[in-house]
């Protein structure tokens, strides 16, 4: 007897189905999100994945796309040199097909395309139903272990930030600082354990890695003639987007509270229930031995630049243990933490990893 669903790789005729398939779905915790991808679900996946591997399980007889995953490719850095990894993300299930079936299927396929690959993949902390999932026992299921938490802030732009003299100079990249930018990345990434490979010739010729991004998003800081940090920014709302779809009862009243505080002392205002927020994400984050000071100084000019171009919100992420936390500490800012796996079917595979590269993850990418 025929399954009631068959899995397949998702299409582009797709999209609509999967747009609303997310809206369905939303992460929820003390703020329900829903991280939106409209007007096409694949230009997302194509910045989280050099190479998408997105598939589908469909009803046979109503051809409705029931649940869907991504499992696909991308560059990062693994000890210091540059290695191909699965990222998996969208794992979502349609509330008309919540059956032990629908799932049985998705992962009987997800397991067959995982074959002997491992993958990285982040979850919400406060996303319970997620992590009660992964924690199931179901054998179906690829083992999920823990490789560090990450904590993102949202951080409110109010006011100004004070600029201090300092003997930095930081300024917006040309086309004529890509070899430059280049060779610094090359240096500074590899020092990190899965940072994403970046190469700035494709963005120049309009690669869909980098949707939405052009060189001079991109801000270099130079202490006399030398590179010594560098960070982007990225508005990705023509693709990607950001819904605070419901609050609980404790976080409604909280964000009465906290809107009742911005208009008198200025600050967020978080949206209502259904609205989106107008952000903007710090992503490409390189400082020379992750030195606080020009984190701080290169974090306040960028603050100030965003804030001056009418965004509601700078989003940075570091990894938990990084010190450069309590630089942000200092900002007003929403704090969403995170969970980072390595997930396998096989043995363990935490052990090849080198634990003296700090971790680093790219929230703009996730």
């Amino acid at each position: 007897m025929a399954s009631r669903f068959y899995t397949r790789p998702a299409q582009a005729s797709d999209s609509d189905e999967l747009i609303a398939l997310i809206a369905a779905t939303p992460q929820s915790g003390a703020i329900t999100i829903n991280f939106e991808r409209t007007p096409d679900f694949f230009m997302a996946t194509k910045i989280v994945t050099n190479t998408p591997d997105v598939w589908v399980a469909v009803e046979r007889d109503s051809e409705r796309v029931a649940a869907i995953f991504s499992i696909g490719h991308r560059d990062v850095y693994v000890n210091g040199k540059r290695q191909d990894v699965r990222y998996g993300n969208d794992l979502r299930i349609h509330p008309d097909f919540k059956s032990g079936r629908t799932l049985f299927n998705l992962l009987k396929c997800y397991r067959k395309v995982m074959g002997a690959d491992w993958m990285q993949t982040v979850i919400l902390s406060d996303n319970d139903a997620s992590l009660n999932s992964i924690g199931s026992g179901r054998s179906i299921t690829p083992t999920y272990y823990d490789f560090g938490e990450m904590t993102t802030h949202m951080l409110y732009l109010t006011t100004p930030r004070p600029s201090p003299r300092h003997k930095y100079n930081i300024r917006h990249a040309t086309h004529n600082d890509i070899e430059l930018m280049q060779a610094f990345f090359e240096q500074q990434a590899k020092t990190k354990q899965f940072y994403p490979h970046y190469d700035f010739i494709k963005l120049l010729n309009g690669d869909e890695y980098y949707r939405g991004l052009t060189i001079n998003h991109y801000y270099l800081m130079f202490e006399d003639n030398k590179l010594v940090a560098m960070a982007g920014i990225w508005d990705q709302s023509s693709f990607k987007q950001t819904r605070f779809v419901a609050y609980s009862k404790l976080m409604s009243v909280a964000r009465l509270f906290n809107n009742m505080y911005s208009k008198v002392f200025g600050g967020l205002m978080l949206p209502k229930a259904g609205d989106k927020l107008s952000y903007v994400s710090l992503h490409t984050l390189l400082v020379i031995n992750d030195n606080e000071k020009l984190f701080s100084r290169l974090l306040q000019h960028i603050y100030n630049d965003c804030l001056a171009q009418n965004y509601q919100a700078l989003v940075c992420g570091l990894p938990a243990l990084d010190a450069r936390q309590r630089i942000l500490e200092q900002y007003r800012s929403k704090v969403l933490k995170s969970k980072h796996f390595i997930a396998s079917y096989h043995d363990d595979p935490r052990s090849q990893f080198d634990t003296t590269y700090p971790l680093y993850l790219e929230p703009a990418r996730l």
